[in-house]
């Protein structure tokens, strides 16, 4: 009598396969958890940061300024011609100041020139004052206030550090300025046909 009998079946094959499950599931658990740790710890660093800020302006600047201008038209106080010995003449100029900023106002001569050491002969005077006058060069009513310059004209600064005046507005004002020349009475022979000229400048520097 003949009994079937199976193969027997092996096992090895089944004994040494790893799970499945925990090789292929582990990985992705761990991904997940590290970024839930992640997501955590950045949510709470955010949370725990609190700022507060305080300001002022814009700010702003600005200068002031010192301005001049005067009531000359563009005419020259004095064009003598053939003046003699004693002769005399005088002339007056408004000086207005229109600058924000105090300032204090000198005048001086510029670019004087001379023949015959005329400009030692010339005298002239300078003063500050006021006049009702309303048109150049008049000198009618004037005021003086003082005198700031009574010399040669070899004398004069030429320069604002070498210059005369006493005024010092502090806002817009005018001046008005009375001018006198005078030729010397001892000027002598070697001043014939002698010329001189000198621009008056009036400087404002603040102060």
């Amino acid at each position: 009598m003949t009994t079937d009998r199976a193969d027997p079946i092996d096992m090895t094959h089944f004994a040494s396969a790893p799970p499945r499950s925990r090789r292929s599931f582990a990985p992705t658990i761990f991904v997940a958890v590290a970024i839930m740790v992640a997501s955590m710890v950045t949510w709470r660093t955010s949370s725990a940061l609190f700022t507060a800020t305080t300001s002022n302006g814009p700010q702003s600047f600005s200068t002031g300024s010192v301005t001049l201008t005067d009531n000359d038209v563009g005419v020259a106080l004095f064009a003598v011609s053939s003046m003699k010995p004693g002769a005399t003449g005088q002339q007056c100029i408004k000086v207005t100041y229109g600058g924000t900023l105090a300032a204090t106002i000198k005048v001086y001569g510029t670019g004087l020139t001379a023949t015959n050491a005329l400009d030692t002969y010339l005298n002239i005077q300078i003063e500050e004052g006021s006049t009702s006058a309303t048109t150049f060069p008049s000198c009618t009513g004037f005021t003086a206030a003082g005198t700031v310059f009574n010399a040669a004209l070899s004398t004069l600064g030429t320069t604002y550090a070498g210059g005369v005046g006493t005024w010092a507005p502090s806002g817009g004002a005018a001046k008005d300025y009375r001018i006198t020349y005078t030729l010397s009475s001892s000027a002598p022979n070697t001043t014939q046909s002698s010329t001189a000229a000198v621009t008056f400048t009036w400087e404002a520097q603040n102060s």
